[in-house]
């Protein structure tokens, strides 16, 4: 049942969450705790092996058991603690929490005490319905198998102990917010008022596409407006907690040189605001930003998983409410192992762990031959996935993404009984979306199919179809000339150029088409989101489906050929080999992602600024040319796993060098976020034994590299 004060909160009423222990004497200020949690995702056992940097070296920390422990420990002797979400609590990435409709986070965080939370983007990845079912315990799908299943006490789901809430999250037609915008509770004599913020980019996040058609307002005017209102009610002490954040270049408690949308809104917004909360980036920091007014407050987020809970401490003024600044203190806890974990939390999440364990070995179907996978040219699985695809959507015709990896298709099955463990990682949660697309614009998705070589990273990709789409190709076309639409055959007829389909695909191709090289799925209209995703209507299939046969092949037949030599995208270039040239960079992620993978001639790796602690721009890497050379071009091939637009390079600085000491700017630019292959021409003339790319903009500021090319002037 929902807590009375969280129904309450939707009706606008003034609560309390009932009378402290004990009464602040006269004129003594009120204490109050607040506790940030956020981006849980459901990472509640301590096998998860999470780490974080602290100041002495790297600290084992997480699991729901030791963050009870440290809950506990922080609320010992609090009369008027408060522990506030900052969303993205559920919709968790671990197997045990996602099997079980991410029932065991909300067991869990009931257990925990939650007072509150925020409608993060991940809220939203089963969209509005299904965040009001975690809240008031409604099955959907097969009660189950799908959903409301036993949990550790072995009652049926029952929701959250808690309510959601967003100010920023409104109905398009009437303007009002479609969750409650904020929660009053009572802190000794006095009140307290928590505004919720949801993420203002939800709609354009894959799995929360279209943000189930609500507005997704701006910040810092709903956070303005809510505290507005809450001032009209008497309320003078107000905390924000919002699913947006920042980074800094510190450890987990530290501020150092903060950036991102947090800490612009935590300038502009109402001096009446006393803390803001952050989350969504995963990332942590402990600052104190100049309000409007020019006086500091927290602005604090408490990293991801769980390694981190956030503590405020604040003093009310027992007549008016008021927060004094003054008295305000914040500090991020690391979430370590050196506490004796909880052992009621520890039996929960030993229950669902277990419970697990067991569905796995539960038989789905009989399969009568390999479900074979491949992500580079048609396959049985890639053909079932585009029938479910189609059937969901109920749509002309399906193209689905073959190589976009765990989210769309990730893995084939062998024949035979078909458990459900094996069933579960090979089609992914994506959402099931139907575009309209012109005849002409599906023509030139099929064609980027192949993808150009980019001077060290030649890419293939693949569309899996349904069974009433059949074409072939020509190898020995070019590159961009080797569909026919004539042999683009759609329930028999051939494709025709001028007409509009309705076409099923992953949500990740709308949103993200040109990033995975194909632009087409970017020229659409009319999207419409499916009911299910595509993991459920997957694993549902074969539970409806005992004995499956595996699709045919033959959707897709290829013209054997030799294609006309190519260049790549800037004609012929005379490079370098990378064996003779050596790489060092300003900083790296890991070991995995040290300059050495920008000039190792593979697309798989790379090399990556450091996000932990997060390196911000300038972020550059040097390549040794082993002696002074005539150089014409830098070629930049970007990251390739193109969801993952961080530390693509937007704007540049060449720099070269004879002696690798003093270094001369000689090309500077910006480049699109595309995963193509970028170049950086110098003058006619330019000589280097050493030359240096410096990352001055990119992707969620970092800088990164899959290849480097040094392409030599010519006659060199």
């Amino acid at each position: 049942m929902i807590r009375i004060t969280a129904v309450l909160a939707v009706l606008g009423v003034v609560l309390g969450v009932g009378a402290p222990t004990t009464t602040a004497a006269a004129g003594a200020p009120i204490p109050v705790q607040v506790l940030s949690l956020t981006d849980l995702h459901g990472y509640l056992s301590e096998s998860e092996n999470l780490t974080i940097a602290g100041p002495s070296g790297t600290l084992a920390v997480g699991g729901a058991g030791y963050l009870k422990a440290h809950l506990d420990e922080l609320r010992a002797g609090q009369a008027n603690s408060f522990l506030i979400g900052a969303g993205d609590q559920f919709s968790g990435w671990p197997d045990y929490t996602q099997a079980f409709a991410n029932e065991p986070t909300i067991e869990v965080l009931n257990a925990f005490g939650m007072d509150f939370d925020v409608a993060g983007n991940h809220e939203f990845d089963r969209e509005f319905p299904f965040l009001r079912r975690m809240t008031t315990g409604a099955c959907y799908g097969t009660p189950g198998f799908d959903s409301c299943f036993k949990d550790s006490t072995g009652r049926s789901f029952h929701g959250t102990d808690y309510a959601y809430h967003a100010a920023n999250i409104v109905d398009p037609r009437t303007k009002r917010p479609v969750l409650p915008p904020y929660w009053i509770a009572k802190a000794g004599s006095q009140r307290i008022g928590f505004i919720a913020l949801g993420f203002p980019g939800t709609p354009t996040e894959t799995l929360s596409i279209e943000g189930s058609g609500f507005e997704f307002q701006g910040v810092i005017d709903a956070a303005n407006r809510a505290a507005a209102a809450l001032k009209a009610q008497g309320v003078n002490a107000i905390v924000v907690s919002v699913h947006e954040g920042g980074q800094q270049g510190g450890l987990y408690d530290e501020c150092k040189n903060p950036t991102g949308p947090i800490f612009d809104a935590a300038r502009a917004m109402s001096p009446d605001v006393d803390v803001i909360l952050g989350g969504h980036w995963h990332t942590a920091f402990n600052c104190m930003i100049p309000d409007p007014n020019g006086v500091p407050r927290p602005v604090l987020e408490a990293s991801n998983h769980g390694r981190v809970l956030g503590e405020v401490n604040l003093s009310l003024d027992p007549v008016t409410g008021d927060v004094i600044r003054s008295a305000t203190t914040a500090t991020n806890h690391a979430v370590t192992k050196d506490l004796t974990p909880d052992p009621k939390i520890q039996k929960i999440v030993k229950y669902w762990m277990d419970k697990w364990t067991a569905r796995q070995a539960q038989p789905l179907a009989k399969l009568d031959r390999d479900l074979d996978f491949a992500t580079t040219a048609e396959s049985r699985t890639g053909n079932l996935v585009a029938d479910l695809y189609r059937s969901q959507a109920r749509a002309d015709f399906a193209l689905v993404p073959a190589d976009l990896g765990v989210d769309v298709i990730a893995a084939g099955l062998k024949a035979g009984t078909v458990t459900y463990g094996e069933a579960w990682p090979v089609v992914g949660i994506s959402p099931i979306t139907t575009l309209s697309m012109k005849g002409s614009t599906i023509e030139a998705a099929l064609e980027q199919q192949w993808i150009p070589p980019a001077y060290g990273c030649q890419r293939l990709s693949s569309l899996a179809t349904s069974a009433n789409l059949r074409y072939s190709y020509d190898l020995g076309r070019p590159v961009g000339d080797r569909i026919d639409p004539a042999k683009v055959l759609i329930n028999g007829k051939p494709l025709r150029l001028d007409q509009t389909y309705r076409v099923a695909t992953s949500a990740a191709m709308p949103l993200h088409g040109a990033q995975y090289g194909y632009p087409a799925f970017q020229q659409y209209t009319k999207l419409v989101r499916a009911p299910k995703m595509g993991q459920e209507v997957f694993l549902n299939y074969l539970r409806t489906h005992p004995r499956l046969k595996a699709p045919a092949l033959g959707r897709v037949t290829a013209i054997p050929g030799t294609p006309p030599p190519v260049d790549g995208p800037f004609g012929p270039l005379n490079l370098l080999p990378q064996r003779e040239m050596t790489a060092t960079a300003t900083s790296q992620g890991s070991p995995a992602y040290s300059a050495a993978g920008a000039i190792d001639g593979s697309c798989t790796t790379m090399w990556h600024s450091n996000w932990s602690p997060h390196a911000p721009l300038p972020q550059y890497i040097t390549l040794d040319l082993g002696t002074t050379r005539s150089i014409e071009a830098l070629v930049y091939t970007p990251r390739q796993d193109a969801d993952v637009p961080n530390g693509r390079i937007s704007s540049y600085d060449v720099q070269v060098s004879t002696d690798g000491t003093a270094f001369t700017s000689v090309a500077k630019g910006n480049w699109d976020g595309t995963v193509d292959a970028k170049i950086a021409k110098l003058p006619a003339g330019t000589t280097a034994h050493y030359v240096r790319l410096i990352g001055l903009a990119g992707g969620a500021d970092y800088a990164a590299a899959t290849e480097l090319n040094i392409a030599l002037a010519p006659g060199s």
